[in-house]
């Protein structure tokens, strides 16, 4: 099964890997999510990175989160399982991030993969949310 994923965010496409190794459960939950069509919605507190507006629930509610990820750099795919807030999403960073919540809280989440073609394409498209408004994207599994 292909690790790489291609994400169209806006008319940025670009290809990003799972990490099998590092996040198993979740990058084969997330594979097995695919296809993804939903918006961007802009992280308030996070930093340059957005997050879907739809809910996935990759994980269950007491599983332990793999690959903890605190500083976030451009490219970085994440898996938030904040139930206890309702939000359960899929978020990408398009320059330094971490994953706050209100009052500037950090948060544990997945770093679930990577972008490695298209970044530069991936970030000016996902800069011009907070002028623009939401992208719409898709996530899909390569074959």
């Amino acid at each position: 099964m292909s690790k790489t994923i291609t994400i169209k965010a806006g008319d940025a496409v670009c290809r990003a890997e799972l990490f099998d190794d590092a996040a198993p459960a979740t990058a084969a939950a997330l594979r097995a999510a695919l296809p993804i069509s939903d918006r961007t919605i802009q992280v308030r507190w996070s930093g340059n990175a957005w997050r879907t507006e739809g809910n996935y629930e990759l994980q269950p509610v007491d599983a332990p989160i793999e690959n903890v990820a605190e500083k976030l750099n451009a490219g970085d795919i994440i898996y938030y399982p904040g139930y206890s807030s309702g939000n359960v999403k899929v978020g990408i960073a398009y320059g330094d991030a971490q994953w706050l919540a209100p009052f500037r809280e950090p948060v544990d989440v997945c770093k679930v993969g990577r972008i490695v073609e298209g970044l530069d394409e991936f970030v000016a498209a996902s800069k011009r949310i907070i002028f623009d408004g939401p992208l719409a994207i898709e996530i899909t599994a390569e074959s």
